[in-house]
């Protein structure tokens, strides 16, 4: 295996730096040093693609801002859930898939933290797909490979389910002759029917206007306006006349389908994982998803949803909380017994935080600024799929071996049902992750409110029942909201970047850190 001798890959990489000077090379088994050929090959044909298009991107970055006179170097979001310098972004360019929505659990974990949770759903509904993470006690589930088109890359991910359901998701018919929302989405050009831009067919920001929850002439703080009438046409050719509905009817249609297709996403990182959605706060990211998000947890019955002022750049903002982290690994196929086997572990870990160290240090980070996170994939003797587990950051011993074991034993149980405490475990992989912590900004404290009714600017007919019959409904302007004022449903919160909807049955309340909190009445049965 080149992963434990790599003495031929370093050396075929030598030939052809002297043959080929100022070519992007990436050696497979310093990218991907863990056993599985398939995996290692697909990672470095797919960083040796993506490596060259990454640096011109990073250098062009750099150069822009060292004009600008930065003092700091320029840091990179990665898929593994914290930045990298533009050095280590080019050399490791895999990392750089579907980093964009891999911030959103360090943004949900923030905007809950004065709350007490530890549990969090963090969904962003934004023009074309819906994003959805989850983090338990407070730390994001990791993979530690992907499938990104038709191949396998071998890098820590943070799992992120992502669904063709955003706001400029098409609605249409299927053979069967019923209702379907997306995965087909309009776009930004020429976007949904109602921006007047050409777009003909129906989508979900269509519907969200038909049923009155969004502002025809004053979205996005009045600098842009939709057409109603658009929507109107859009739906009623191509829904509400083939079903022989009213377009009302229609539009919640479009609604509660769209909704069900997040619904089941939602189930997918957690009922289908072993996790109670209702032990998680469901936080509400992207510019659209605050129009949807106390639907949602209806149907999820979480009675806890948090949906912050700037929901549209949540994702953004959770990149700027997030620290440097490094992940370094090392194959170790190896039985767990022995004094040698725990001192060989050992040794491999303090090698592998050594080099890390050195990387932050480099980057700027002093030594107390580092933190270290170690895990090892184990498995029984025999079987051939491994679990990662958490360990301490102690020294691999005899004393401490128990505490190892143990932990996988428990994981184990937690992930299939069943341990076998007698059975002999073997280490495949272990893996350091380094943090080099940077300083976070602090949450914003707004001024206390007072009468809410001063922040209601309109009322206009909004729809919340399948029967689409429409009702005056209050629409509150959120600059004019203070920190303790609550609004309850039915009802709608107008901010500059996005548009919450309170469905009936639920209150929300500004909390100083410019999150609503958003609460259902709790009837009978629970819900």
């Amino acid at each position: 295996w080149s992963v434990l001798n790599g003495d031929h890959e370093r050396r075929a990489a030598e030939i052809v730096r002297e043959m080929m000077p100022g070519a992007f090379l990436t050696i497979g088994s310093e990218l991907y040093p863990q056993v599985r050929e398939y995996t290692r090959t697909s990672t470095a044909i797919t960083n040796a693609y993506l490596g060259p298009i990454i640096k011109r991107y990073v250098d062009a970055v750099d150069k822009h801002f060292a004009k600008l006179g930065a003092r700091y170097p320029v840091r990179y979001f990665q898929s593994n859930g914290g930045l990298a310098i533009g050095e280590a972004m080019t050399d490791r360019a895999v990392y750089a898939i579907n980093s964009g929505p891999a911030s959103a659990p360090q943004a949900g974990l923030f905007a809950t933290a004065p709350f007490g949770h530890d549990n969090v759903i963090t969904v962003d509904m934004g023009g074309t797909s819906f994003d959805i993470t989850l983090a338990k006690d407070r730390v994001a589930n990791i993979s530690k490979d992907i499938d990104f088109l038709r191949y396998r890359i071998g890098v820590p991910t943070v799992q992120v389910e992502t669904l063709g359901a955003g706001g400029g998701s098409i609605a249409w018919i299927d053979e069967l002759g019923l209702l379907q929302v997306g995965p087909q989405s309009a776009g930004a050009q020429p976007g949904p029917a109602c921006y007047g831009r050409g777009g003909t067919l129906p989508t979900v920001t269509d519907a969200n206007l038909v049923l009155g929850y969004l502002n025809p002439e004053a979205l996005l703080g009045g600098r842009m306006s939709l057409d109603r009438d658009k929507a109107v046409e859009a739906i009623s050719s191509q829904i509400a006349k083939p079903l022989g509905i009213s377009v009302e009817r229609a539009a919640y249609g479009i609604f509660t389908i769209v909704n069900n297709n997040m619904v089941n996403g939602i189930r997918r990182v957690s009922v289908e994982r072993g996790y109670d959605p209702r032990d998680f706060a469901l936080v509400a990211a992207g510019g659209a998803g605050s129009a949807h998000i106390t639907s949602l947890a209806d149907e999820m019955q979480i009675r806890s949803v948090l949906i912050p002022k700037l929901a549209s750049g949540l994702c953004a903002f959770g990149q700027v909380l997030s620290d440097v982290k490094y992940n370094f690994m090392a194959t170790c196929p190896v039985r767990l017994e022995g004094d040698a086997t725990y001192q060989k572990i050992d040794d491999l870990y303090r090698e592998l935080e050594g080099k890390g160290v050195g990387h932050l240090i480099a980057d700027g980070f002093d030594k107390d600024q580092i933190d270290i996170e170690r895990s090892i994939d184990m498995r029984y003797v025999g079987q051939v799929h491994e679990c990662t587990v958490r360990i301490g950051n102690f020294p691999i011993d005899a004393t401490s071996i128990d505490k190892v074991k143990d932990a996988f034993h428990r994981r184990h149980e937690e992930l299939y049902t069943y341990s076998e405490r007698d059975s002999a475990i073997e280490v495949v992989n272990i893996e350091s992750t380094l943090f080099g912590r940077v300083e976070k900004p602090g949450a914003p404290k707004l001024p206390a409110g007072g009468d809410v009714t001063k922040a209601i600017k309109a009322r206009r007919p909004m729809i919340f029942s399948k029967d689409g019959v429409a009702a005056e409904t209050p629409v509150f302007d959120g600059e004019k909201l203070g920190a303790g004022d609550a609004v309850e449903g039915p009802a709608v919160i107008e901010e500059v970047t996005t548009t919450i909807v309170i469905q009936p049955g639920w209150t929300a309340r500004l909390h100083e850190t410019g999150s609503y909190v958003v609460e259902r009445e709790v009837g009978e049965g629970g819900r």
